[in-house]
This record gives C-alpha cells, sequence and structure tokens, in this order.
C-alpha cells in the first residue's frame, strides 16, 4: 500500500489549505479506509527529518564525528527510529479512546488521516532548525526561535485541523492538541532518557 505521488501532493496541498484556515482543504485529502491506512506510509516521506534527528542526538551525545558514519551505532538508530515512529503514532492512538468516549468515532478517520499529514509535514518542517543548527548556519539561539515558530504554526494548524475534522469548539480542540503535544513530550524525553 504505497502512497502515490498525487496523493502527496492533494494532501500537501490540502495541509496548507488548513494552514490559511480554509476548511475547503479536507476535499484535498482521501477520506477512505484505504486513505486512512495510506497516510501511515506518510512516515516514509518524514526520513530526511528522521536522518537529521539522528545526527542531533549524535552531537548531543558528543559522538558526532567526520571520520564516523552516521549509522554505525545500532542502538541510537534503534532508539531515535522507534522514537521517529512514535510521535507519527501515539495521538492517532490516544484518540481511540477520545473518540470513544465523547461519541466523536463517525470523524476519528478523516481526524487521524488529516493528523498524519501534518504531522509529516511537521517532521520536515521543524527538521529544518536543527539542520542549520548542525551544518553551522544558525547558532543554538537562532535554531530555537526558528523551532518555537515553525511549532507554533504547526499546532495552530493542528488545532484548526481538529475543529474542522471533529467538529468541535475551540476549547475542545485546543485540548486535544495539548494532549498531543504532552504525548509527544513523553516520547521524546523516554527517547532521551533511552539513550542517555
Amino acid at each position: 500500500m504505497i502512497v502515490t505521488a498525487d496523493e502527496v501532493n492533494r494532501s500537501f496541498r490540502g495541509t496548507l489549505d488548513l494552514l490559511h484556515s480554509r476548511a475547503e482543504g479536507l476535499k484535498s485529502f482521501d477520506m477512505s479506509e484505504r486513505g486512512f491506512w495510506r497516510s501511515f506510509t506518510a512516515i516514509w516521506l518524514t526520513l530526511p527529518a528522521y536522518i537529521v534527528s539522528l545526527a542531533f542526538e549524535r552531537l548531543r551525545l558528543g559522538l558526532m564525528q567526520p571520520d564516523r558514519s552516521l549509522l554505525d551505532n545500532v542502538w541510537i538508530d534503534l532508539v531515535v527510529a522507534l522514537g521517529h515512529v512514535a510521535s507519527f503514532i501515539t495521538l492517532p492512538l490516544a484518540m481511540i479512546w477520545i473518540a470513544r468516549r465523547f461519541s466523536l468515532t463517525k470523524a476519528y478517520v478523516p481526524f487521524v488521516i488529516v493528523t498524519n499529514w501534518i504531522t509529516a509535514m511537521g517532521l520536515l518542517v521543524l527538521s529544518v532548525p536543527a539542520m542549520l543548527l548542525l551544518l553551522g548556519w544558525a547558532t543554538p539561539s537562532l535554531a530555537s526561535v526558528f523551532s518555537l515558530a515553525f511549532a507554533v504554526i504547526i499546532v495552530r494548524m493542528q488545532w484548526f485541523a481538529t475543529k474542522a475534522t471533529l467538529g468541535l469548539s475551540s476549547l475542545p480542540a485546543i485540548g486535544i492538541v495539548l494532549i498531543g503535544i504532552v504525548l509527544n513530550s513523553c516520547v521524546g524525553s523516554i527517547t532521551r532518557g533511552l539513550l542517555g
């Protein structure tokens, strides 16, 4: 079940529409069961973000050296990969219970599809400041400012998408977005804890 270039193009275009608070962007997504399962394959598009995360963790651990391969430590590679995958699936998994508890099961599939594409775009965008830092093109403080600015934009887009897909008002949508932020923070903490 491979995602097509056309679906990637349409889904990213729909994501950009949601960024601009245009609910008609939802029409760009394949909201079928097939589209649901294929939205999880969008994680393959985030492979560059995984490589940047891997390099950043190696730098943080003091293992980044010019004469060493980026993939020479299986433990680091595996933990960062699992963290990357976990950041992609934690909110959809948590939403299974939330959707059942608050009678949102009919909106679950569209929510997950849109969230997966937003997450794919978000992981790619958030890897840019880390990449600039790794290349020496940004100072740590400038990279932090870029990361914060990009994160605010992505959180706002997820909030709007949550409202649009689940048919919620602003406050419950903020609550779901905050749950996603907390879950991703936990994934990050666990990943860093496992790596030391």
